[in-house]
């Protein structure tokens, strides 16, 4: 590939996709795969790739940076590790599923995949946005006509989530703040797939016996995490 308008155009999108993604929490992976299959011109089984190797860098720094907040409203980290250790599991598996499909799937149905899954992703955020500018103005509103009628009455935006302007004193140490019973467990899932990926890919044949059991042994580790984070919860553990 040679150095032209296209990297240019590419870095100054992808640039803007992770300032953006990361501010809304999305990480951008709707804006690199489109930018590299329509721009630079990747097929699209290598820009899906390529774009989880662009996201990986933001995801890790922006993780990190979370691990210090105190949620704005409730007396935990903005972290919820619980709710982490119930979707984290099963959602690593249906990755390892999906890459499985990737390699299987010809070009133009992973093409016509990733069209609906931007245009339902697009399409609940734009809603959701619209819902939470219409509860901001009438906060807004309403915080107005407070100050008109008594000088008292302050809008304050709504504390919808870990993007919600959180002042220095909510900070406190990663030691403190981290609940790290649940982020072993969530380390352990991690720590296991990606040993089970690379026996699987150095060790095995495609296809293979054993091939095919390193890829059915996800299943009992997500299934196993998730029902006992499952029974903690119902449960009322802390």
């Amino acid at each position: 590939m040679e150095f032209g308008w296209q990297i240019v155009l590419g870095s100054f999108i992808g640039f803007c996709g992770a300032a953006f993604g990361s501010v809304g929490g999305v990480g951008g992976g709707g804006i690199f795969v489109p930018m590299l299959s329509l721009i630079i011109g990747f097929d699209p089984k290598s820009s899906t790739a390529i774009s989880k190797c662009m996201i990986m860098g933001a995801a890790l720094s922006t993780v990190y940076y979370n691990l210090r907040l105190r949620h704005p409203t409730l007396d935990m980290p903005i972290i919820d590790y619980d709710l982490a250790l119930l979707i984290q599991p099963m959602l690593m598996l249906g990755i390892s599923i999906g890459v499985v499909f990737n390699v299987v799937f010809p070009d133009w149905l992973v093409t016509i995949l990733l069209i609906v899954l931007f245009l339902g992703t697009s399409t609940k955020a734009f809603f959701k946005g619209l819902e939470t500018w219409n509860k901001e103005t009438i906060m807004k509103k309403e915080a107005a006509r407070r100050q008109e009628s008594n000088g008292s009455g302050e809008y304050k935006a709504l504390p919808t989530g870990p993007n919600v302007a959180i002042e220095k004193e909510n900070k406190v140490s990663i030691i403190e703040n981290v609940y790290w019973k649940e982020f072993g467990l969530l380390a352990f899932v991690w720590i296991s797939f990606l040993a089970l990926q690379i026996a699987k890919q150095n060790y095995t044949t495609t296809c293979s016996a054993a091939y095919w059991i390193l890829n059915l042994l996800q299943i009992p580790i997500a299934v196993g995490v998730t029902a006992y984070e499952q029974l903690h919860c119902s449960q009322g553990e802390e």
